[in-house]
């Protein structure tokens, strides 16, 4: 089976679990949702991660896995753009550092990172912060309908707020258009779509 083939039999099963549903709050303070416990579920998304970074350890793994369906569901986030989103910054990776500083799965600035009171350096904790200032750009924008909430989120999460606003919509940066195309093609795949 060709790569591309394996990656959409995983998404494929991704689906399948994704229309489970499950409860509308999570308790942060552990994964506690039914469906987190599912290992047909879990293993859909580890599979997911590997297929962007097939070097990650069995531990790292779990970590990420669980860290992102919790956070991703405790900020109401649909855990396919979180997992696009991270694939995007990071390629799944817990040790990427960009030229400019920013640190971790979610590539948080120190500055980020400090702001939202997380640490950049360990797993749950960057996926933390990742989620809460996707959920905050996605709050920010919440006039805005559809798809371009969500473009306009992923482009102040890459360019910042400020940017969008003095903008007034997705700045004209190569990085960010780039950026923002990249993450919605991989959420669209996530999707089936």
């Amino acid at each position: 089976m060709c790569p591309r083939s394996e990656f959409r039999l995983v998404v494929g099963i991704l689906l399948a679990f994704l229309l489970l549903g499950g409860p509308t709050s999570a308790d942060p303070t552990r994964f506690a949702q039914s469906y987190y416990r599912d290992e047909a579920y879990l293993n859909a998304y580890r599979q997911a991660v590997l297929y962007y970074n097939p070097g990650l350890g069995a531990q790292p793994l779990e970590t990420v896995v669980r860290a992102l369906l919790h956070y991703a569901h405790h900020y109401r986030l649909d855990p396919r753009l979180v997992t696009a989103l991270v694939a995007c910054e990071s390629g799944f990776r817990p040790e990427a550092v960009s030229s400019a500083g920013a640190r971790g799965l979610g590539q948080l600035m120190p500055g980020t990172a400090r702001a939202e009171g997380v640490d950049p350096g360990p797993i749950a904790s960057n996926i933390h912060g990742a989620c809460r200032v996707l959920r905050r750009h996605l709050d920010r924008y919440a006039d805005r309908s559809g798809r371009a909430r969500i473009e306009l989120a992923l482009a102040a999460y890459n360019a910042g707020p400020g940017a969008v606003e003095r903008y007034g919509g997705i700045p004209p940066y190569p990085e960010t258009l780039d950026y923002v195309n990249r993450v919605l093609a991989e959420y669209r795949t996530l999707c089936g779509r």
